[in-house]
C-alpha cells in the first residue's frame, strides 16, 4: 500500500503488541517500546492515518487501536518476520508422533490432536481427497446370507467400505471368483475413472453370470464414489475457549456452531489454494468464520492429497503457526507407511 517506513514500523508494532496482549494498543505504549524516538503525539497522528487507510480500528471504549482484516493481511504478506520451529520443538512433535501406527488413519487422528496441543487453538485435518486415488485392491466379505461388505483399498492405505444386498444366494466360491476378477481388471485405475471403464473391463458372458460382478456393473458410482467422503477430524476444543476473544457470548456461539457443524469446515477447505494458505477474518466466505483466521497446508500421501491446519482468532502468531502447519504437513507424508 506504499506505507512509509515509519508507518510500517508502527503498524507492525501495534499488531505485534496486540497479538501478545489482546489489549488495544495506545500511543504511549508504542512510544515506550519502539526503538527510535517518537512522541506519543506523532504516533497518534500516524495511527490516525493508518486507521483512515483501513488498516486499524479502535473499540468504542478504548483510545487504543487494533488491526483490521486488511491490517493483518498486510502484516502477513509483507511486514511480519518469518519464524520457524526450533529444533527442540521439532523433536518434541516427532517424539509425540513416534508411538503412533504408521497406518493412515492412526496418523490422521493424532495429527489433529497434536496441532491443537502445540498451537493451543483448534487443530484439524481433513482426510485425503480420494478422487485421484489409485485402486490397490477390493475385498468382498459376506456379513449375512444376502449381504456383502465391499472394502475398497486405495494406495497409501486409505480405505472405504460399503454394504450391498444380494437378491439371490451366492456361494463363497463365486464371491472369491468375483474378487479375483475385479482385482485383475480394475486395480491400477483411479477411483474417479472406474465408473466409465467398469463395463468395458468387466464385460463378457461368464462375468455377467456372477451376481457379485453384476453389482459392480450396475452400481459402480455407488461402490467407487469419491464425493462427500472427505471427513474432518478436530483436535480438542479445550484450549480455544481460553482465548480472550471467546469470553463474549456471541463469539463463543460462533465457535460452538463451527464445531457442531463440521460440514462448514469441509466445504470451506475443499476449495482452498494448494500449499500454504492463510485466510483472515472477513476473507473467509462462511459467516461462522468471520471472527477467525484459518491457516492450512496441503499434505500428500502417495497420489492423494489432504488438508490440515489451525482455526483461531484473528489475533494469532501467524509466523509461528504457519511454520507449525507447514512442518506437520511434511511430517504426515513422511510418517505414513514407514513400517
Amino acid at each position: 500500500m506504499g506505507l512509509s517506513e515509519r508507518e510500517q514500523t508502527i503498524l507492525r508494532s501495534i499488531i505485534y503488541n496486540y497479538i501478545l496482549t489482546a489489549d488495544p494498543v495506545g500511543s504511549r505504549t508504542l512510544a515506550r517500546r519502539i526503538g527510535f524516538e517518537l512522541s506519543p503525539a506523532t504516533i497518534r497522528n500516524v495511527m490516525a492515518d493508518l486507521e483512515e487507510m483501513g488498516l486499524l480500528t479502535h473499540p468504542h471504549t478504548s483510545a487504543g487501536r487494533i488491526p483490521t482484516t486488511l491490517g493483518y493481511r498486510l502484516y502477513v504478506d509483507s511486514l511480519m518476520q518469518a519464524e520457524g520451529l526450533t529444533d527442540e520443538e521439532r523433536r518434541s512433535i516427532e517424539a509425540q508422533l513416534e508411538p503412533v501406527s504408521s497406518e493412515t488413519s492412526g496418523i490422521i487422528e493424532r495429527v489433529g490432536e497434536l496441532l491443537t496441543e502445540v498451537s493451543r487453538l483448534l487443530g484439524f485435518i481433513l482426510t485425503p481427497d480420494l478422487s485421484s486415488g489409485i485402486l490397490e485392491k477390493v475385498e468382498i466379505v459376506r456379513v449375512a446370507a444376502g449381504r456383502l461388505m465391499i472394502v475398497v483399498v486405495v494406495k497409501s492405505g486409505l480405505v472405504r467400505t460399503i454394504m450391498l444386498e444380494l437378491n439371490s444366494p451366492i456361494s463363497d466360491q463365486e464371491i472369491a471368483g468375483a474378487a479375483r476378477l475385479i482385482n485383475t481388471r480394475l486395480v491400477g485405475l483411479r477411483l474417479v475413472d472406474i465408473p466409465q471403464y467398469v463395463e468395458r473391463r468387466l464385460a463378457g458372458e461368464s462375468v455377467a453370470s456372477n451376481a457379485v460382478v453384476r453389482l459392480f456393473l450396475e452400481f459402480p458410482e455407488r461402490i467407487f464414489a469419491v464425493e462427500n467422503l472427505t471427513e474432518v477430524r478436530l483436535g480438542s476444543t479445550k484450549y480455544v475457549f481460553d482465548q480472550p476473544e471467546f469470553t463474549h457470548a456471541d463469539k463463543m456461539r460462533g465457535i460452538i456452531e463451527l464445531i457442531d457443524n463440521r460440514d462448514v469446515i469441509v466445504h470451506l477447505l475443499k476449495d482452498r489454494q494448494p500449499g500454504m494458505c492463510v485466510t483472515i477474518g472477513d476473507e473467509n466466505p462462511k459467516e461462522q468464520l468471520r471472527d477467525f483466521s484459518v491457516i492450512t497446508s496441503t499434505y500428500r500421501i502417495g497420489e492423494v492429497c489432504g488438508t490440515l491446519g489451525i482455526i483461531g482468532p484473528t489475533r494469532m502468531n501467524y509466523g509461528k503457526l504457519m511454520a507449525l502447519v507447514n512442518f506437520m504437513a511434511q511430517l504426515v507424508g513422511e510418517r505414513v507407511g514407514l513400517e
